[in-house]
């Protein structure tokens, strides 16, 4: 069984997103372990509380009673929301004191979780708000799914991925088809492209007969448009997946060797500044 990883960055105000992990989950057969970290501004990341010296014991008190309240109020939460959904999807929760990052990278990997789940904050942009959310997209070795705050679940119908008709782009797709594999959305893989020439035709066809060859599933079509220049490729992408009914945007977190040209190293932030949906941010294999 899946098990996705809910982050919570503002506990007293975390209901909402609980709650819409929650109805993700029942929709997907998922379990969910809740997290929150409490990291003190003074807090050395990567330290843990017992090495720190005797000058920071009352901060380090006053920290494990946040850490404690903490778990009174997601308790709540997380009875509060699955009474409501009559449904027990949670498989436990953690508020512990350190750096984010670390501690979630640890969970990950010593509990297998499938996807990690944070919440964009409304009144700003997302990559303006914090450096922890950059952090845990760029360092968290699973999947990110974010949502904006305060969306409301619906079950996924469409979903666009943005290709670079890359190979590995393949493996993805066949994620997002095990993913939602009792949905079974329309997936569109979406490339943008400033040539209309014949190389770029060929490569459309050949991603096209890759996809037909290796992955078996009737929902799925290729579509390229054309970007012209002074076109936006993020604002382009955003602009179909909100004009064609797009429940999800999927992207694929770039390393140095994917994405270049039309896709610069900025254009997944851009993205996700732009994109008022919910997106997912896939690793490529290294």
């Amino acid at each position: 069984m899946k098990t996705l990883l809910a982050i919570i960055s503002e506990p007293r105000d975390s209901k909402g997103f609980i709650r819409y992990v929650a109805q993700m989950a029942a929709n997907l057969k998922s379990k969910v372990h809740i997290l929150h970290v409490h990291t003190p501004t003074t807090y050395p990341l990567g330290t843990t509380p017992g090495a720190m010296g005797q000058g920071s014991l009352q901060m380090q008190a006053a920290t494990e009673e946040i850490a404690e309240n903490t778990k009174i109020i997601l308790n709540r939460y997380i009875n509060e929301v699955s009474a409501e959904i009559s449904s027990d999807v949670f498989s436990g929760f953690s508020s512990e004191i350190g750096g984010t990052e670390l501690i979630a990278d640890q969970i990950i990997n010593e509990g297998k979780i499938d996807m990690a789940i944070i919440e964009s904050r409304q009144e700003v942009s997302f990559w303006t708000q914090t450096s922890n959310n950059i952090d845990l997209i760029r360092e968290l070795n699973c999947p990110v799914w974010i949502i904006p705050k305060g969306e409301v679940y619906t079950p996924i119908k469409n979903i666009v991925y943005a290709t670079d008709y890359n190979e590995e782009d393949i493996t993805n797709v066949k994620k997002l088809i095990d993913l939602f594999s009792d949905q079974r959305p329309n997936i569109t893989a979406l490339h943008i492209t400033d040539s209309r020439d014949f190389n770029d035709r060929i490569k459309k066809a050949g991603f096209k007969d890759m996809l037909q060859e290796k992955v078996s599933y009737p929902n799925l079509i290729v579509k390229a448009i054309h970007r012209g220049n002074d076109d936006d490729v993020a604002e382009l992408l955003s602009d179909f997946a909100e004009t064609n009914n797009t429940d999800l945007v999927v992207v694929l977190k770039q390393n140095k060797s994917f994405f270049e040209g039309l896709f610069k190293a900025n254009h997944t932030k851009e993205i996700l500044k732009k994109s008022e949906l919910p997106v997912l941010v896939f690793r490529e294999k290294e």
